[in-house]
């Protein structure tokens, strides 16, 4: 996913990283840590621009800290709900996902957000596959296994096709018990949204290919006709 250097640097401020003076040297090494590179003179730019933020120095020597902290402009905190229902709908998320975690995501509730997004996704599961008495890791496992899928995406007769279907169960069943299940049993504290974003994402791709996939018995009929 490609990531805008001004979300990048308003993420770093609703973080609280800018309460104390940063340099662009700080600001460029945050960045690089949280695994995004984007291009230094755009991200110098963004980080000129961005109005929650004062800059202080000499040219060449500038310092950045913040105005405000972003809880305390309502004004702003309006505007950063609808920028992030848009942020989803704009990468064409899935609308399941937008429903049940695109308010948590723009009121900045990210770990929840996260949560009901892959709950929703095991539900899906659940109801297109008929296995109501599963749940979890189990429930992919048995709705998408290999060998005897009650979910599939195709007829299972080429390698490409046995390899698709038992890579995806295995992102189904790791979707499940490494972003659901720690969410659901632990206080998890997200405070990044692009991070957050990233994990949407993912829910989002899974969730359309719960739509993609044919119950093995209608693929069966399809063959007879």
């Amino acid at each position: 996913m490609r990531v805008n250097a001004s979300d990048i640097v308003k993420t770093l401020w609703e973080e609280g990283f800018f309460k104390t003076e940063k340099t662009f040297k700080d600001i460029l090494f945050a960045v690089n840590k949280r695994g995004y590179n984007p291009n230094t003179a755009t991200l110098h730019n963004a980080t000129r621009r961005a109005n929650f933020l004062t800059r202080k120095g000499s040219t060449g020597h500038y310092r950045y800290i913040q105005k405000f902290n972003c809880h305390d402009s309502h004004e702003l905190s309006d505007s950063s709900k609808s920028n992030g229902l848009k942020l989803l709908k704009e990468r064409g998320t899935h609308p399941k996902i937008i429903q049940v975690s695109g308010k948590l995501f723009a009121d900045g509730h990210y770990s929840q957000a996260i949560f009901e997004g892959f709950k929703a996704v095991n539900n899906m599961v659940k109801e297109k596959s008929g296995l109501t008495g599963h749940d979890g890791k189990d429930l992919m496992a048995q709705a998408f296994k290999p060998a005897s899928p009650i979910l599939r995406w195709s007829k299972l007769t080429t390698e490409s096709e046995k390899n698709e279907q038992e890579g995806f169960m295995f992102l189904f069943m790791g979707a499940i018990v490494g972003v659901r299940n720690p969410k659901a049993h632990d206080e998890i504290i997200q405070r990044d949204k692009i991070k957050t974003l990233e994990y949407l994402s993912l829910a989002s791709l899974l969730a359309k290919r719960v739509n993609e996939a044919e119950k093995s018995d209608s693929i069966k009929t399809k063959r007879r006709i």
